[in-house]
């Protein structure tokens, strides 16, 4: 079967910047793989076709199909045409995450600390709610599920708190559930603001994902009843690996 050309779908604008056009094209045509949009075995349209489609050089086209490639989303051989290779596996389920499921863990979860070291308050930039009140001890640590990487997170956890966590530490237990527990009952408000971005170099090598692949961006936030930030967290998450599920029964139920 072959795959209907982009003028079939939603036209995408791909401008110069940061990115380069040919990693923004490999993300947009990863995720009509990944989505199932193009499903395995399925014909792709031609370098010409997806370069008329995008408003983009041929070499641009190229260069994205090879980073396809390289990951064993497609393949291609001499005088034959590309096909979809990719099989979503089945043990790669999304993570369902929120505040309320910071003890949810399996058997196969593994932490890997990246560095820790003391830092004032400044470190934390301007936190979208409360008011920072150091000093902090900063985390920065890759989550694993599987022996597979799914989340790179900095964390800043109020000093008096950290030195509270004991033997069991950050390097075995969600640090979200660590402040939780060890800040005898200071925590007043809890928060998180979740985004959308294209993954940077070194969250590409820490997820082992393509540069510039989609990831889901959290912010978290624990104040105490001052408003004063208690524990600031800055999450990134691969994008196939990230969900969240909401009831939202009252949105039936009426004004």
């Amino acid at each position: 079967m072959r795959a209907p050309t982009t003028s079939q779908t939603p036209t995408y604008r791909l401008e110069a910047g940061p990115v380069t056009l040919y990693a923004q094209l490999a993300g947009i045509l990863r995720e009509r793989i990944k989505s199932g949009a193009w499903p395995n075995g399925e014909e792709i349209p031609t370098l010409e076709e997806l370069a008329a489609d995008f408003n983009v050089a041929r070499v641009t086209v190229r260069q994205a199909m090879q980073i396809l490639m390289k990951e064993g989303l497609v393949s291609s051989q001499r005088g034959r045409r590309t096909f979809v290779t990719y099989t979503p596996a089945e043990d790669k389920n999304p993570l369902f995450l929120s505040i309320n499921m910071v003890s949810s863990v399996t058997p196969n979860y593994e932490i890997t600390v990246i560095s820790r070291d003391e830092v004032p308050e400044s470190y934390l930039g301007e936190p979208y709610l409360g008011k920072a009140r150091g000093p902090y001890m900063r985390v920065r640590k890759v989550d694993f599920e599987g022996g597979e990487p799914y989340s790179v997170s900095t964390h800043f956890i109020s000093l008096p708190i950290y030195k509270r966590f004991g033997k069991v530490g950050e390097d075995q237990v969600k640090i979200a559930r660590l402040v939780r527990d060890k800040s005898r009952g200071a925590l007043h408000r809890c928060h998180e603001r979740v985004t959308v971005g294209a993954a940077d170099l070194e969250e590409s090598q820490f997820l082992k994902c393509p540069l510039a692949a989609p990831v889901a961006r959290i912010r978290r936030v624990f104040l105490d009843a001052k408003d004063e930030v208690l524990y600031y967290a800055l999450l990134t998450f691969r994008s196939d690996r990230f969900g969240i599920e909401r009831d939202t029964t009252d949105l039936i139920k009426g004004a």
